[in-house]
């Protein structure tokens, strides 16, 4: 964060790590009686290049934009453009992300690598695009813009995913270079359309399959607008982005499947293999979202630990898991979707067990209700003060809301899995379909009765960053007040 507000010289930088290492060796060799006393120094060497190895990272990550948008020369140069996914249909055109491959100029070649996103017009054949293929233009990018209607920052939100550019091209600005070979993400893109198409065909309802679609495998491009807003509008709309919820069940449905692979130390690695590469999978085949790829990393880490037969802390897990991310892309740090899935689980780690030890209910349908209840509160007590910092809205009924989406979705999502197995076997398939369909319909009528409510969304409220800090360190206070029973953090000390 302080690389990204106040950059540090890289020479600087390297030369601190570069003395900083040369300390830590020199202690190696020297004899434990003569280091007593001066451990500090060491100490204060490993704090200096753990906290400027972030600066490395953000320096490696940065972006270097080689020929200026808009500019003269730019129209003489030629594209080749690297689809990054299959183009999805918007309002008036077909969206992609893609990468720039090679910029070719004044009988010079420049390889780059920078994303930039791609629009199609909507007569363009689209046969022979997806992901993968390389396609060649002549025509100069634009840089991103702000929407007029919106007070939403896009250019920088789309500058903190390293996009700065987009292009739109129509059937005749551009041709097929080349295909590229099968690969991994070939194919799990071609299975992730094999899985759309039996959806689609054995769920004929649009408003049906669009949902389903969201659970199963991440699309929701087919999702209608007036839809979407009802499950924001409730509080809802996570259980249709794929996230750990997701993660979570398919993961305890293949350890359900892998149960008898025996207690055994070959048999612990085989399990901890496949449970680790079918959640990859699914993440990939799902899009590769930030949210599903932090899911995937963290549960990793966690099936790991249970895997080596260690206790492990989930805080350190949590930790872990962001570490990894951030290491792998600092930006991340600044997506609010980063922001707001580790708050949740912070959020449910530190408060659902306080809620429901509040309320013991002795029947089991009642204990269930509230159990589900506690972590949906759980998690909104933390991810609260971002959705209303951000969106500057609030929804009143998402505790009602949640309390009969989350356990249906889990159904549907359930359901949908079983479905694709059986999409060979009509007899089987058949009724399936009509009962997910059946479950989607309501849960879509569900959500859209709750959002119509009156006051269903508080909007126009507004917070500074400084009511942020402060409501998140009232709440650091308030829990060791209530759950840790320490007088202390709401103690004021009078003057003498």
């Amino acid at each position: 964060m302080l690389a990204f507000y106040l950059a540090f010289p890289f020479s600087l930088t390297v030369c601190i790590i570069s003395v900083s290492l040369t300390v830590l060796g020199g202690f190696i060799f020297i004899s434990p009686a003569r280091i007593f006393g001066k451990e500090w120094i060491a100490g204060t060497a490993i704090q200096l290049t753990l906290f400027l190895s972030g600066n490395l990272i953000m320096y490696l990550h940065r972006d270097i934009p080689v020929e200026p948008l808009n500019s003269e020369s730019n129209n003489a140069a030629l594209y080749v453009v690297r689809l990054l996914g299959d183009p999805r249909p918007k309002s008036k055109s077909y969206k992609c992300l893609a990468e720039v491959s090679l910029l070719i100029k004044k009988r010079a070649v420049y390889h780059e690598q920078e994303k930039i996103f791609v629009y199609f017009s909507p007569d363009t054949d689209f046969g022979q695009l997806a992901a993968g293929t390389s396609i060649l233009f002549r025509k100069s990018l634009k840089p991103i813009e702000n929407f007029a209607s919106s007070d939403f920052n896009y250019r920088t939100y789309c500058h903190l995913k390293h996009i700065y550019a987009q292009v739109f091209l129509s059937k005749s600005d551009f041709s097929i270079t080349y295909k590229e070979n099968k690969n991994v993400l070939t194919w799990l893109n071609l299975f992730r359309r094999k899985l759309l198409n039996v959806i689609k065909n054995y769920i004929p309802g649009k408003s049906a399959y669009s949902l389903l679609e969201a659970l199963l495998v991440g699309f929701t491009e087919d999702l209608e607008p007036s839809l979407m807003k009802s499950y924001a509008d409730t509080g809802v709309v996570h259980i249709i982005a794929i996230s750990g919820m997701h993660l979570a069940l398919i993961c305890q449905i293949l350890q359900v499947i892998l149960l008898g692979t025996g207690p055994k130390k070959s048999g612990r690695w085989f399990k901890w293999i496949m449970l680790v590469a079918s959640l990859w999978c699914y993440s990939l085949l799902s899009g590769g979202s930030p949210s599903v790829i932090r899911a995937a990393t963290m549960f990793s880490l966690v099936l790991f630990a249970k895997t080596i037969l260690r206790e492990h802390s989930f805080y350190n897990t949590l930790a872990a898991s962001a570490f990894v991310l951030v290491c792998f892309d600092p930006y991340w740090l600044w997506d609010i979707g980063f922001q707001l899935s580790y708050a949740a689980i912070l959020g449910i780690s530190l408060f659902s067990k306080p809620l429901q030890n509040l309320f013991h209910p002795q029947n089991k349908i009642l204990a269930g209700l509230w159990n589900s209840t506690s972590v949906s509160i759980a998690a909104q007590i933390l991810t609260a003060p971002l959705s209303v910092y951000y969106f500057h809205r609030f929804p009143v009924y998402f505790l009602i809301a949640n309390l009969l989406a989350v356990p249906i979705s889990s159904i549907i999502l359930s359901g949908g899995i079983l479905l694709c197995i059986c999409s060979p076997i009509y007899q089987l398939a058949h009724p399936l379909a009509r009962l997910l369909e059946w479950l989607v319909l309501f849960l879509n009528r569900f959500v859209e009765i709750i959002s119509r409510l009156p006051g269903a969304v508080i909007e126009k409220i507004e917070i500074s960053l400084i009511q942020l800090v402060v409501s998140y360190v009232s709440l650091f206070c308030l829990y060791h007040f209530i759950v840790q029973r320490d007088n202390r953090w709401l103690k004021r000390r009078h003057p003498s």
